[in-house]
């Protein structure tokens, strides 16, 4: 798998031809309890759901698209709950990364993160997500992280604008 775009909304399939479209409204997956099994038992949640193959895809992926709503500069609750589920891809021991504890992603494929943010989102929110952003990918092999916002009537046109990675 070259990509993966993660959306709390529908999106057009016909820009994303060799992506897996995730919609976090149409799978299931159980909000994260915070116990850290998943560290504990070599990255295998307790959770059986629908997490799990994303988690895999995740690691998979050498581009991953995110498409979230923002608020109040942070992620909406589907997206943070999604992602809260993602310390299943981490390494259960810590390490230093740029003066900061945290753990390794257990994927070391060198990968490419898109967020587009949508809504009403002010200059002091942008700011806001894009640190947010900065510390929640700590760790993670990303080679670049990029945070576009748009309102969400031209989420179709951002996303154009990115479909083209299928087109190669």
């Amino acid at each position: 798998m070259r990509n993966l775009v993660i959306t709390d909304r529908d999106v057009s399939g016909n820009l994303f031809n060799n992506s897996v479209i995730v919609n976090l409204n149409n799978i299931t997956y159980s909000t994260c309890t915070g116990a850290l099994e998943c560290l504990k038992n070599n990255g295998i949640c307790y959770f059986k759901d629908d997490m799990n193959l994303v988690s895999r895809w995740m690691n998979e992926s050498q581009l991953i698209i995110y498409v979230t709503q923002v608020k109040y500069g942070c992620f909406d609750v589907k997206f943070k709950q999604m992602l809260e589920r993602l310390v299943v891809n981490l390494e259960p021991y810590y390490t230093v990364v740029e003066g900061e504890t945290c753990h390794l992603g257990v994927s070391q494929l060198n990968k490419k993160l898109i967020v587009i943010g949508y809504g009403e989102v002010s200059e002091q929110e942008k700011q806001v997500f894009e640190q947010l952003l900065e510390e929640t990918t700590l760790g993670y092999a990303y080679t670049s992280v990029h945070a576009y916002f748009c309102q969400e009537d031209e989420i179709e046109d951002a996303l154009q604008t990115f479909g083209g990675v299928d087109h190669d």
